[in-house]
């Protein structure tokens, strides 16, 4: 076998822009050409975008990617690399199914095509649905190799009867290829990578694995593209979050060669960092948003998703909006304005009192005229959320008459517990950081003031508190966060059961070194009862951000269920 120099392209495509996504691709395959590459490797529907759900149905987008695919096709006439990229083929019947395929090319021709076999529905996956699966795993003969074309799942076989690498090896493959959309969440890095080399050295085969990068709705995609040898060792890996044509150099013959550091960053809190700056860049620009607007509490989630936002976007796209109410104190308000000041900001200060009090005074004389009791000297619940309402339409007008999006401030935390306002704090086109826990929150906080510090020290270091009546503070209806996360994070990303929580807490909590007021049963009882009861509000969120293996989208519960977990 020859030496092959490998031109591994993460692409950031969009979903369904066909003319821009087949842009970058021939602007790739001919850098890769310039280069001196054999093998120029594209992402899973790399032509397309992925996922595109209901628009694999249908025909007009399927056959509108056939004349961009032939148009790259026609475009490598004259070209010595083979480029390889996946693309949304035909079904085999008449009406029925697309297929998830790869197709490769070489000096203008089409010279093997294959199509996905093993297609996932669990998490945010739901291919079965739209797909056809293929049910053949042909080998590619290129420069008198025979490589084994595969397609993200397919190497992910645990849990399926088919093993598509098991065949491709008795069929004598010399390596194998796999182009993914492998989305990103905290971890999945490793897990990504342990899978593959197990695989490599099981079969004894080298593996090619290119993934996407980029936003795509709420899902982000971290490429980290890598290559390992029959042993299981990598070789090559392309960096994280970067869109880029990488190469990398291979001689089968070779009998060692050195694996390549691992990455710093994986798993840790500059890497949920960056996926987020991510998932804000793309989201923004490929919805052609150019602005954004952030009500701005003083607190730490607004100011982490201040400081998120001006790193994306650039501080002069940034508007940063202090609203302060009839309980809000003076020391909030001053350190939204620091924080803005810091990063740069554009802010106004837009106090709510009057609004809120002409609203509730009008409610209030409806319900007088009705003939109903008006509370006295107390605070309701309505009263509480109608402040977070006035607020949420305030942004809104901005977000209307400025032509800005609006960022969502809620943590993972209060969505779990429903420590939020329908039409209030959840108003708004991107939920940033809605699949981050409280306890995270801090911890992306304090990474990103060790870069330069932006975020008031005295918003990381005051009681949480939402500040809708006299001296209000979340721990006064809440567990302590270190306490609420663990239980949340065992229920909703583990499935364990109220008694499994139970004893997995008390073996940590030496750990945790924090007491739980009415005892550990009855407070992990009412957090479960929470998470269920409040499901109906996730519906109505924007969309969310996905860093966690569990996140909102990926976790479908019922909102009409009476099962006590």
């Amino acid at each position: 076998m020859k030496k092959i120099r490998f031109a591994v392209a993460q692409l950031d495509p969009t979903v369904g822009d066909y003319p821009g996504n087949a842009g970058k691709i021939l602007a790739r395959i001919r850098e890769a050409e310039k280069n001196g590459a054999d093998l120029v490797v594209f992402p899973e529907m790399a032509l397309c975008g992925y996922p595109v759900w209901d628009l694999a149905n249908k025909k007009i987008f399927v056959r509108e990617g056939l004349k961009h695919l032939d148009r790259i096709r026609r475009a490598t006439a004259g070209l010595k690399v083979t480029a390889v990229l996946g693309f949304v083929g035909e079904g085999p019947r008449p009406g029925g199914r697309s297929r998830n395929s790869m197709v490769w090319i070489s000096r203008g021709r089409i010279v093997g095509t294959y199509d996905k076999r093993l297609l996932p529905t669990y998490d945010v996956f739901l291919e079965d649905i739209f797909f056809e699966p293929g049910r053949k795993s042909p080998l590619i003969a290129w420069q008198g190799m025979r490589v084994g074309p595969t397609i993200c799942e397919d190497i992910w076989d645990e849990n399926y009867a088919e093993k598509p690498l098991a065949g491709l090896a008795r069929k004598g493959a010399d390596w194998v290829l796999n182009i993914s959309a492998s989305p990103y969440y905290r971890g999945v890095a490793q897990t990504r990578e342990k899978l593959v080399r197990m695989q490599a050295a099981r079969y004894r085969r080298a593996i090619l694995y290119v993934n996407q990068v980029g936003g795509q709705d709420d899902l982000i995609f971290d490429g980290r593209s890598f290559f390992c040898d029959s042993r299981g060792e990598v070789l090559f890996r392309a960096p994280a979050f970067r869109e880029g044509l990488y190469y990398f150099d291979w001689d089968p013959e070779e009998k060692s060669r050195p694996q390549v550091p691992g990455d710093p960053d994986a798993g840790t809190a500059a890497e949920v960092y960056q996926a987020l700056l991510l998932g804000i860049r793309d989201y923004c620009a490929k919805n052609h948003f150019k602005r954004v607007v952030i009500g701005l509490s003083g607190g730490i989630d607004s100011a982490l998703v201040a400081a998120l936002a001006a790193d994306a976007l650039g501080p002069g796209a940034v508007m940063g909006i202090a609203m302060p109410g009839p309980y809000s104190s003076k020391g909030s308000w001053e350190d939204a304005r620091t924080l803005a000041r810091n990063l740069g900001i554009e802010f106004h200060v837009h106090p709510i009192r009057g609004k809120y009090q002409a609203l509730l005074g009008a409610y209030w004389r409806q319900k007088r005229k009705a003939g109903k009791p008006v509370p006295a000297g107390r605070i309701t619940l309505a009263m509480e959320n109608l402040q977070a309402r006035v607020r949420g339409l305030e942004l809104m007008f901005l977000s209307n008459d400025e032509g800005r999006l609006v960022l969502t401030t809620g943590n993972k935390s209060e969505l779990a517990m429903g420590y939020c306002t329908l039409y209030g704090d959840m108003a708004g086109g991107l939920a940033v950081i809605g699949d981050v826990y409280k306890t995270e929150v801090y911890r992306l906080a304090r990474y990103r003031n060790s870069l330069g510090a932006v975020i008031p020290e005295n918003s990381l270091s005051k009681p949480p508190s939402a500040e809708l009546r006299p001296g209000q503070k979340d721990e006064d209806s809440l567990p302590p966060y270190e306490i609420l996360d663990r239980i949340l994070y065992l229920y909703i990303e583990k499935n364990y059961g109220r008694d499994e929580i139970v004893e997995e807490m008390k073996r940590s909590r030496e750990k945790i070194k924090t007491s739980v007021r009415g005892g550990l049963a009855r407070v992990v009882a009412r957090v479960i009862r929470c998470v269920d009861h409040n499901e109906y509000k996730r519906r109505q969120t924007p969309p969310i951000l996905r860093v966690s293996q569990k996140a909102w989208f990926g976790r479908r519960m019922p909102i009409t269920n009476l099962f006590d977990a």
